[in-house]
């Protein structure tokens, strides 16, 4: 008996070492350092599958991280009922909207990362390859961007003025073009058939974003009429194993009408330095429009020809600051009453 009461008692202590090492990692994680000497060998081997996931994330699901922290939501979400975040229910309040990002991020998450997701090694690796991602996208992208949109290769080199062709400011549906009043709206015509907005059919003119996320999932050659892949390095589409377009990534292909803007290099922080368009609102707005409206029936017509377009299977699963961009509320609130 006191041999079992021994063993029973060192099982204990090796269960509360694992959890104090545990522990430790974490904090060790959640250090800011300018270096990663420090950080534990075993947390600095999840890097490249942080930065691989940080990457689909970026596409697939949310364009940009919140303004606001979700630090609170990030520790929060363990202790609270997970939030169905594919569904109208995500925008049910702030809270909700803040907990349902957290829960689509645990999504495509395995369980040795979520315990990471809210240290600072995390948040640094995860973030920074969002925006890299984004970067490296779209500059392979505006090689191919007069087939996406149907216009001549000049228009966009890095020397053209976009906002002199005619073309381009109709697809854009700039105000006041070259004046102290110019002004983007938040729907952008080419997203509509015939580039007539019609707020009930968003998204209706859907092949150029199908044209761009399928070179964003694989690659810019796939985009050659008659191409077929024969070998080579993996995609981004295999590498995220992704059979089906979400909410996210329709939302994302429609803000990358950056490649018609002004703007010479994709924000960060979501405002274009030149064409003052707060893309963090326009993709905002347009997920939300997407996830709320979803199991209608025109956005799963949309989703079925992206699905085939892609994949070849139609059955795969605040207000802006700047004083450029209308003010966007009225424009949101009707366009989703109308829907």
């Amino acid at each position: 008996q006191a041999l079992k009461a021994v063993q029973l008692q060192l099982d204990v202590e090796k269960s509360r070492n694992r959890e104090l090492l545990e522990k430790n990692t974490v904090l060790e994680a959640n250090k800011t350092r300018r270096s990663t000497k420090d950080i534990p060998a075993d947390v600095i081997a999840y890097d490249s599958e942080i930065k691989m996931l940080g990457k689909k994330y970026a596409v697939m699901m949310e364009m940009f991280l919140p303004r606001t922290p979700l630090t609170n939501a990030m520790s929060e979400l363990s202790m609270s009922p997970t939030p169905i975040f594919a569904t109208a229910e995500h925008y049910a309040n702030a809270a909700a909207e803040e907990h349902s990002l957290v829960a689509e991020l645990d999504s495509i998450l395995p369980e040795h990362l979520r315990r990471l997701r809210h240290t600072h090694f995390f948040l640094d690796v995860f973030t920074q390859a969002m925006q890299n991602g984004h970067s490296d996208i779209l500059y392979k992208l505006r090689d191919n961007a007069h087939e996406i949109f149907g216009l001549p290769k000049n228009h966009f080199l890095p020397v053209a003025s976009r906002l002199e062709v005619p073309e381009i400011v109709k697809m854009l549906g700039v105000n006041d073009v070259g004046t102290p009043n110019q002004r983007f709206t938040i729907w952008f015509p080419f997203l509509f058939k015939d580039m007539k907005v019609d707020v009930h059919k968003p998204f209706m003119n859907w092949k150029p974003l199908a044209l761009i996320l399928k070179g964003a999932l694989w690659g810019k050659m796939s985009l050659t009429e008659g191409f077929v892949r024969r070998g080579g390095p993996r995609t981004n589409g295999q590498k995220w194993k992704v059979t089906a377009v979400t909410p996210g990534s329709i939302a994302w292909a429609a803000t990358c009408m950056f490649l018609l803007s002004p703007d010479k290099e994709f924000p960060g922080n979501g405002c274009g330095q030149i064409s003052k368009i707060d893309y963090y609102q326009v993709f905002h707005t347009y997920k939300q429009v997407l996830i709320t409206k979803w199991t209608g029936r025109h956005i799963q017509n949309v989703v079925a020809e992206m699905n085939h377009f892609v994949f070849g299977n139609p059955n795969g699963a605040t207000k802006s600051k700047t004083s450029a961009m209308e003010d966007l509320s009225a424009e949101i609130n009707a366009a989703m009453a109308a829907m």
